[in-house]
C-alpha cells in the first residue's frame, strides 16, 4: 500500500514536484532536520533576512534586537527611531499588575442570567479543574485568574477564562483547561458551540511611551506636521491602515525573529485599533515644550519558552540577543521597538519624503533582482540614485554597461 502524502520524506515530497535537479538540491540545502517535525508536509525552509535594531534604551537597559523581514529599509528605519527616542531618555512601558490570556467556551441559544448564575456558583469547581488540567503552569507561578460569562448577543454567551500563562505564549495551556472545563458544563451541552482562546488579549494590554528632543527631528516645523499627520491616522481610516502597518513593520520583525506568533501579534493590534467603532492608528504623538512625546497601547501575547519559541534553535538563539527576563520584558522591547519603526516613518514624511531614504535599500534589492554581483552592487546602487528614471530595465542595461 503507498505511502500516504504526509508519511513521505521531506526528500520524497520534493520528488514528486517534478523539479529539476538544480532547483531539488537549492531546497535541500535549506532542509532542517528540526523544522521537518514542525510542521507538516515539510519540504525545506524558508529563509528570511534577519538583521539586529543595535541599541534601543527600553525601561532604562540598553538592548540590541534581533528583525526578521524582507522589508528593505524596516531594520534601518528601526535604529534611526531607536536613536532618537535614546535621546529623549528611551522608551519606559507600563504593564498590567498581571498579564493573562483570555480563553472562551462558546454557548448558543441560552438565555444569559441562566449561564451567568451556573457560573457564579460553579466558581470553586473552575478553579479546581483548571488546577489539575494543568499543574504545571501553577509550579510556575501562573494558572486561572476569573471566570465570567458576557452577553455577546440576545442568545449568545462567553464564558471568559482569564488565564496567567507566565512565561509562555500559552494558546495549549488555555485550550488544555478549557476542554477540561468544559466537562462542568454539562447542563447546557445542548447549547455549546466550541472552546477556543482569543487573541484578543486585552488582558495583555501594554503602554509604551517615549519622547525626542524636537531640535533632533530637524525643528518644530517638522514636529507639527508629524503630529498632523498622526492625527490623520485617527481621523483617516486609509491612513490609519498604513500606519499600523508601518508600525507591525518593526513589531512583526522581532515577533518573527523570537519564534513567537506574529499574526496573533498583529489581529490583536488591529482589534485593538477598532475598539471605538473607527479604525485608527495605535500611536498617538503630542507635541509638550521642546519634546515630541509619543505612545502606543496595545494587547500583545508573546513568549519566551514553549512551542516553537523552545523547538526552534534560531528562535532560541534570537533570544538569547534580547536577553529578557520574562516575557512581559519582550512584550514591552517589541512594542518599543513598534513606536520606534513608527517615529521614524513619520519623520521620514514629515521631513521630505518617504523615498528618500527607501530608495537606496530599494535599489539595492533591485540590483540583486537583475543579477547584479556582490562586487557589482554598490556601484550599481550609485547609478540607479543618479537615474532620473529607475525600473528593472533600466537596472538592466547599466549593469550591462558596467560589465562592457
Amino acid at each position: 500500500m503507498p505511502k500516504k502524502y504526509y508519511e513521505l520524506t521531506p526528500d520524497e515530497r520534493l520528488a514528486s514536484l517534478n523539479l529539476d535537479e538544480q532547483a531539488m538540491q537549492a531546497w535541500r540545502d535549506n532542509q532542517s532536520t528540526t523544522n521537518s517535525q514542525i510542521v507538516e508536509n515539510y519540504i525545506s525552509d524558508f529563509r528570511v533576512p534577519m538583521g539586529v535594531l543595535k541599541d534601543i534604551i527600553v525601561a532604562d537597559r540598553h538592548v540590541t534586537v534581533p528583525m526578521a523581514t524582507e522589508e528593505p529599509s524596516v531594520i534601518a528605519a528601526a535604529n534611526h527611531g531607536a536613536k532618537l527616542l535614546n535621546q529623549g531618555g528611551g522608551v519606559a512601558v507600563s504593564l498590567p499588575e498581571r498579564t493573562a490570556l483570555i480563553g472562551q467556551l462558546l454557548f448558543s441559544g441560552v438565555a444569559y442570567d441562566e449561564l451567568a448564575a451556573f457560573v457564579a456558583r460553579q466558581q470553586a469547581a473552575f478553579f479546581t479543574v483548571a488546577q489539575e488540567a494543568k499543574p504545571s503552569i501553577y509550579r510556575r507561578g501562573g494558572g486561572l485568574l476569573s471566570v465570567t460569562a458576557r452577553a455577546v448577543s440576545a442568545t449568545s454567551v462567553s464564558v471568559d477564562f482569564t488565564i496567567d500563562t507566565r512565561d509562555a505564549m500559552g494558546a495549549n495551556i488555555v485550550n488544555t483547561i478549557l476542554e477540561a472545563e468544559q466537562a462542568l458544563f454539562a447542563d447546557f451541552q445542548a447549547q455549546f458551540v466550541g472552546a477556543i482562546l482569543s487573541n484578543y488579549a486585552t488582558a495583555q494590554c501594554v503602554t509604551v511611551t517615549g519622547r525626542v528632543p524636537i531640535a533632533s527631528i530637524g525643528g518644530r516645523t517638522v514636529a507639527k506636521r508629524l503630529v498632523q499627520l498622526n492625527q490623520f491616522g485617527h481621523q483617516d481610516v486609509y491612513r490609519a491602515t498604513t500606519e499600523n502597518k508601518g508600525l507591525f513593520n518593526g513589531i512583526g520583525a522581532v515577533t518573527l525573529a523570537t519564534g513567537n506568533d506574529w499574526r496573533a501579534v498583529e489581529a490583536a493590534g488591529h482589534a485593538f485599533a477598532s475598539q471605538n467603532g473607527r479604525y485608527q492608528s495605535l500611536t498617538t504623538w503630542t507635541i509638550a515644550g521642546d519634546f515630541l512625546e509619543g505612545r502606543l497601547t496595545m494587547p500583545i501575547s508573546v513568549g519566551t519558552v514553549g512551542g516553537a519559541i523552545s523547538a526552534m534553535p534560531q528562535a532560541q538563539r534570537a533570544l538569547a540577543i534580547v536577553a529578557p527576563q520574562t516575557a512581559d520584558e519582550l512584550r514591552g522591547i517589541i512594542l518599543a521597538v513598534g513606536l520606534a519603526q513608527n517615529l521614524a516613518a513619520l519623520k521620514a514624511i514629515a521631513d521630505g519624503g518617504i523615498q528618500k531614504g527607501h530608495m537606496k535599500m530599494h535599489y539595492r534589492a533591485l540590483a540583486l533582482q537583475v543579477g547584479a554581483r556582490d562586487d557589482e552592487i554598490a556601484i550599481l546602487v550609485t547609478q540607479l540614485q543618479a537615474a532620473k528614471q529607475v525600473d528593472a530595465a533600466v537596472a538592466t542595461n547599466l549593469l550591462r554597461e558596467m560589465r562592457k
